[in-house]
């Protein structure tokens, strides 16, 4: 956690650079011209939590779902653990997905400022390992599963490419990943 601060604040600074120059970018040739940063909620280092994935068993076979699109599909994904946290104190849970074949960690998620200060179908976030491997915070474990400890950081929480580019097929949050509190940190709406 040291230095969180000012990781994110270079976080957001190579997100805007991405966003006005990078050939990939998601916006718009019109809309990365007049491009001045994204919109974000001040850094709040309360919304930066760290604490164990519980891995979902994947013997005999994966837990699979099935996420909603923004283009009408469905997306197939396994279930790969879940993340409980504590705000406030209230215990909420956040499951957390991995694409078939393998890849990154993916965790969408919707709370009660999606649609009026986020995008409408909630926001992404990155899972970020922690030395430690796979002790227990916080949490304890279902007997037959492992645990990874992990930063879940709300501050990063960010927009999928279809709130800037209808182009793009984005994933998401199911039911499952509802909260019925306000997130507020990370990018906000972009128009």
């Amino acid at each position: 956690m040291e230095y969180r601060e000012e990781k994110l604040k270079s976080f957001r600074v190579n997100r805007d650079k991405f966003f006005k120059e990078d050939p990939h970018s998601p916006l718009k040739e019109a809309d990365r011209k007049k491009f001045k940063g994204l919109l974000y909620y001040p850094i709040n280092l309360r919304y930066s939590i760290s604490g164990s994935i519980e891995r979902y068993p994947t013997e005999p076979k994966p837990i699979y779902i099935n996420l909603p699109t923004s283009k009408g599909r469905e997306k197939k994904y396994v279930k790969y653990g879940r993340f409980r946290f504590k705000w406030e104190g209230k215990e909420y849970v956040l499951h957390i997905y991995r694409p078939l074949g393998g890849g990154e960690l993916f965790l969408p998620f919707k709370d009660k400022t999606s649609g009026k200060e986020t995008h409408s179908e909630g926001r992404y976030l990155y899972v970020e390992t922690m030395l430690g491997g796979s002790e227990s915070v916080g949490t304890t474990p279902v007997p037959g599963t492992r645990t990874e400890k992990v930063l879940i950081d709300f501050n990063r929480a960010h927009n999928p490419f279809c709130e800037y580019n209808e182009k793009y097929t984005c994933p998401f949050a199911p039911g499952e990943n509802w909260l019925g509190i306000e997130i507020r940190a990370g990018e906000r709406r972009f128009k």
